[in-house]
């Protein structure tokens, strides 16, 4: 990439040499340093083009990026949530019970029986 050689205090601060001859200023020193602004410029120009057409970019990949993560959120909140399924400890010495499809109130005190006997030891059971 080609390099700026003026700044904009450079600019400010320039002094032309005189003409030997007459008042004026030299007119190739004059150009010279034209012509290199002129080239600064065009360096200025095709950056600015560059870090525009990046922007365009980056904001089409924005521009996607949040069309996808709405389109999960929507897929999201239209799945049921399943809460996730509570794992006991039973210890080894309480009887073994098969799962049915939909546990009745009976299932569910001798599950908390088994519990609290397995917590707070069998002298609670025979309270």
């Amino acid at each position: 990439m080609a390099q700026v050689k003026y700044t904009q205090k450079d600019i400010y601060n320039r002094v032309f040499k005189e003409k030997r001859v007459g008042v004026g200023y030299d007119p190739n020193d004059v150009d010279g340093f034209l012509d290199d602004i002129i080239s600064d410029y065009g360096v200025f120009t095709k950056r600015i083009e560059e870090l525009q057409t990046q922007v365009g970019q980056l904001q089409t990949a924005l521009k996607q990026t949040q069309e996808e993560l709405s389109a999960k959120d929507h897929v999201r909140e239209a799945q049921p949530v399943v809460p996730a399924p509570v794992v006991e400890e039973v210890p080894a010495s309480a009887p073994v019970q098969t799962p049915t499809a939909t546990p009745t109130n009976l299932d569910l005190i001798k599950r908390v029986a088994n519990l609290e006997r397995a917590v707070f030891g069998s002298e609670n059971g025979a309270n």
